[in-house]
């Protein structure tokens, strides 16, 4: 009797870490393939119309994926600027973004503490615009972004698979799963940026 129930003590052990195995590899593969489907990639040298900055560089951040992103905006507020007094469709934001040639990398915090955000829609494209480097230097940067936080349950854990799974883990850990904060993401512009000298330069 005690052999049985140990065995079945160790086959529900063996059944519970399975499961939590292949959660956790649904998760990754699903958190890698739209990790992919977004970009930041390098349009043009330039400066805002009516604005007193230097010379910046525009950039484009793409979701090409079925999920809407949050980027946060610099000092949490509204940075949206009209780069054309022509053209009313032609705009760019000011976000939070992290260099490459800092000593000391922009720690990652939670988008509970981002203010004001903008909202890139799935399949679509907004401008950013971001300060150069000074002379002498060039730099990466890269933009943080995390998946637009839901009010409902994500669906993976709402029938099927996901649903049993939920009912054999602990109730502490199923309830952080089930609401948990979408992770923050770095993306990578595809280029350095440069400084207007260096550049005439080359």
């Amino acid at each position: 009797m005690k052999a049985t129930r140990a065995h079945r003590v160790r086959a529900g052990i063996i059944v519970v870490t399975i499961l939590v195995v292949i959660t956790a590899c649904v998760l990754l593969l699903t958190h890698r393939s739209q990790a992919r489907s977004l970009s930041l990639a390098f349009e043009k040298y330039g400066t805002i119309w009516d604005y007193p900055a230097p010379e910046m560089a525009f950039l484009q951040f793409t979701n090409a994926s079925d999920r809407s992103y949050c980027l946060p905006m610099t000092g949490g507020t509204n940075t949206l600027l009209q780069d054309s007094p022509f053209r009313s469709y032609s705009a760019s934001y000011m976000v939070d973004y992290e260099f490459s040639d800092l000593t000391n990398p922009k720690p990652q915090v939670s988008i509970a503490s981002w203010g004001q955000c903008v909202v890139v829609a799935p399949h679509s494209a907004i401008r950013l615009r971001v300060a150069l480097p000074p002379k002498g230097r060039t730099r990466r940067v890269a933009v943080f972004c995390a998946e637009q936080p839901s009010g409902s349950p994500r669906p993976f854990w709402t029938n099927g698979i996901g649903l049993r799974i939920l009912r054999v883990m602990p109730r502490s850990v199923a309830h952080k799963v089930l609401w948990s904060q979408p992770a923050v993401q770095r993306i990578w512009c595809d280029r350095e940026l440069s400084h207007l000298g260096e550049r005439l330069t080359e």
